[in-house]
């Protein structure tokens, strides 16, 4: 079982993520910035909108920005209540993608009889695995001690759905499911469109994530025992295993060719 240091290790992990995640976000920006008749800002908004906001020729989109390639597409939550798997409404691409694929999955099914068996409560279709505080005081939930305790003994994926091919979910996640569409994405060193649509007017042989076949990857579903508060999250894990190379990048330093500026390539400081 998980100890109080274990617990407070993995949060300073957390915080340590996204502080550098913040930092190479600010870097982007600040690079796309020193463009001409371009503008990046960093807007304090909800997670529902993407990472940067470009307005470029009276045009206004928005960019995603990743560290890396493997780094996970998701981040929402889902719960089971009286016999499905649920999300706070409205359900986004990635909310439903999720469960579609932990209703029909035979070992996620057998996740939910076991831990309903662990938690002594007897029909394991009325009972609750919560994501929210709010839910963990429905009468049949799973408690957050008994959900540490039974975790503490076992893997904590639920799902794990090798080569999947996610083109369609990453389009619908970004062009349908955010606030506002984002219809770029830096990750790592590579530029990418997410789609077809291309209303900043960049080159046209920026790579496409959304094409079928350019972004195999793996889904999961995890369990996360949070130690700053008593509670518990069902969470994705939606990672990208072959993304294409980019001839383009924003990143600061990089050798590749300039996404805003079409040929110009640019060497080290």
């Amino acid at each position: 079982m998980k100890n109080f240091k274990t617990f407070v290790t993995e949060e300073m992990e957390l915080f340590e993520m996204s502080a550098k995640s913040d930092s190479y976000e600010i870097q982007i920006a600040n690079e796309i910035n020193a463009l001409d008749d371009v503008i990046a800002t960093r807007p304090k908004v909800s997670a529902k909108f993407a990472d940067v906001k470009l307005q470029m020729g009276g045009k206004v989109t928005w960019l995603e920005v990743k560290m890396n390639h493997t780094d996970n597409l998701g981040n929402t939550r889902v719960s089971y209540v009286n016999g499905k798997w649920t999300a706070a409404t409205p359900l986004d691409p990635v909310k439903k993608f999720a469960i579609e694929y932990l209703t029909k999955d035979l070992k996620t099914i057998q996740f939910l009889k076991d831990v309903a068996q662990f938690a002594s409560i007897k029909n394991w279709k009325d009972m609750t695995v919560a994501s929210t505080m709010g839910l963990l005081k429905n009468t049949n939930a799973v408690s957050y001690v008994k959900m540490k305790e039974y975790m503490s003994k076992r893997t904590q994926y639920i799902l794990d759905v090798p080569n999947v091919d996610l083109g369609q979910l990453v389009t619908q996640h970004y062009l349908v499911g955010k606030a506002e569409p984002a219809h770029y994405m830096q990750a790592g060193d590579d530029f990418y469109m997410i789609s077809k649509k291309n209303p900043l007017g960049l080159p046209t042989d920026i790579p496409e994530l959304g094409r079928k076949g350019q972004c195999m990857g793996s889904f999961k579903m995890r369990i996360g025992i949070r130690g700053s508060k008593p509670f518990y999250e069902i969470q994705p894990e939606i990672k990208i295993n072959n993304m294409p190379t980019s001839p383009y990048s924003m990143k600061p330093g990089t050798k590749k060719k300039n996404p805003f500026t079409h040929n110009r390539v640019r060497t080290s400081a």
